[in-house]
């Protein structure tokens, strides 16, 4: 490692929020410092059309951020990280054709259907090896293709939303390649765009942008950006893994028997390996091969994560009920495990979930159903932590490693009730931490760019050694056990 101390701004995008955090990285003690300097909602927009993103608003809290990180000294550098397949599509001036659609828009509702009866399933993941979620980038292209032609015809350029921010930021025009894996629409044998799928599908390419790798350095800001934040002035800006679980899974090693759990709004889990895995194993259980940093593939699948809990909170709170998050979990831990158990991923919970669904898909199934706020969590804490042993029975499967450790990071890894439930259901020892892996792993990129670090193991040394995890480690497995042959007797099964 050189000797010398670093400021690196790192902003990360989730779906219901964003922060821009400063780090303070002194390589000759081996320290790494984390604060948050500035926090902001990203909310979707609604109009006539569907749901959006009010991007440009996104861009001014990003660049605010970013201000607000080199008001007390000069930056390193600085990077964006975002949530994967959302897009914008820009003309030949550069302008937005539109602000870009939002996921849960209901625009691809039967969209990947189509497709898949077209293509073919295992043709379609033979070619991409991307999971089938409906509102991947492609399903998305096809649907804007169906309602609004004219716009895909005069677009020039398609950005992912991280791609996009950067544009503006620095000018560079160019998809990251972590977060051109989400799309559905890249070759996973050549890493480039599948030009014939696209085609196929009607679908115009003359907007692809290139496809750069992370750890790629973007420029400066323009002088647009400078004329309202001087301070950033010159600053390296530098493409991190511009999709977050990417980011994410940037921060802590993983592979052979240890799986990576990113748990928020979203639940990913996997691991990394040296190349992607598209068998039929691998489609069966619909894993996906997102592109990873250093060359190598976060095999992974998505699990609907705390969403369900998220939406069970807002409804309380819409109803006048004051309790705290903090005391729903506390009640629930001292709830009986296992009573009912809910499909996550099933369709009454993807767009607006609450308390009312669980006790439905309770009653619908003919388990008990649970009465107070409390009982509803236990029954969506253990419903999750079943997924997971769903998960990681499917990922022993298609890697032919079985998994004795299960890293978990994020905003989820605070959820200690989740963490030791997660321990139980899988007996699999729990690593929990640390909570802010993306805004990390987005430094650690920079880091390893910048040379402050000669390889990603250091850079992962200095995260382990700054945010040591809490570990959690299976207790009583029967009632877990019981749990899971109800779980598939019920036809809980994952996305396949």
């Amino acid at each position: 490692m050189s000797n010398r101390h670093w400021r690196i701004a790192a902003c990360d995008l989730g779906a219901t929020s964003g922060r821009v955090m400063r780090a303070e990285v002194d390589t000759t003690a081996g320290t790494l410092a984390l604060i948050e300097v500035r926090r902001f909602a990203t909310p979707a927009a609604r109009q006539s059309d569907g749901l959006h993103w009010d991007a440009p608003r996104l861009f001014d809290e990003v660049l605010a951020g970013f201000g607000t990180a080199a008001a007390t000294g000069r930056l390193d550098s600085l990077g964006i990280d975002t949530w994967g397949v959302d897009y914008a599509l820009l003309d030949g001036a550069g302008d937005l054709l539109g602000l870009p659609f939002h996921y849960r828009d209901g625009r691809t509702d039967g969209v990947m259907d189509a497709v898949v009866g077209k293509v073919g399933r295992a043709a379609l993941y033979e070619r991409t090896g991307t999971q089938f979620l409906p509102f991947n980038t492609l399903y998305q292209l096809v649907a804007e293709q169906r309602d609004a032609p004219d716009r895909l015809r005069r677009a020039a350029t398609l950005l992912t939303m991280p791609d996009l921010l950067h544009h503006w930021l620095s000018g560079a025009r160019g998809v990251e390649f972590t977060n051109a894996t989400t799309t559905q629409m890249l070759d996973w044998r050549t890493r480039t765009w599948d030009v014939g799928l696209l085609q196929a599908l009607d679908i115009p390419t003359q907007m692809l942008a290139p496809i750069i790798a992370p750890g790629t350095r973007l420029g400066t800001p323009l002088p647009a950006c400078v004329a309202r934040m001087p301070r950033l002035d010159g600053v390296p800006v530098i493409a991190p893994a511009c999709h977050d679980t990417g980011s994410a899974v940037a921060s802590v090693p993983s592979g052979g028997g240890v799986a990576f759990l990113s748990s928020g709004t979203w639940s990913l889990l996997g691991t990394e390996t040296n190349a992607p895995i598209v068998t039929p194993a691998a489609l069966a259980h619909n894993f996906t091969n997102e592109g990873g940093v250093a060359g190598t593939t976060r095999l992974l699948r998505n699990i609907t994560g705390l969403w369900v809990l998220e939406g069970c909170l807002r409804g309380w709170r819409a109803e006048g009920q004051t309790f705290t998050v903090e005391d729903v979990l506390e009640g629930a831990a001292q709830r009986p495990v296992c009573q009912s158990v809910i499909d996550p991923d099933d369709i009454a919970f993807h767009r607006a979930p609450d308390a009312a669904a669980v006790q439905a898909w309770c009653a619908r199934t003919d388990q008990p159903v649970p009465a107070t706020a409390t009982d509803v969590a236990r029954v969506v804490i253990d419903s999750l932590a079943l997924a997971y042993r769903r998960g990681v029975e499917a990922l022993a499967e298609v890697t032919g490693s079985e998994v004795h450790t299960i890293r978990v990071i994020g905003g989820g890894a605070r959820n200690r009730i989740l963490n030791q439930a997660t321990a139980d259901a899988t007996q699999c020892r729990v690593l929990a931490g640390p909570v802010e892996a993306t805004a990390l792993g987005n430094v650690v990129m920079q880091l390893v760019v910048l040379g402050a670090v000669r390889t990603l193991a250091d850079a992962r040394a200095l995260v382990a050694a700054a945010f040591p995890p809490e570990e959690f480690t299976p207790r009583r497995r029967q009632p877990w056990d019981e749990a899971a042959e109800r779980f598939t007797s019920y036809g809980l099964r994952l996305r396949s």
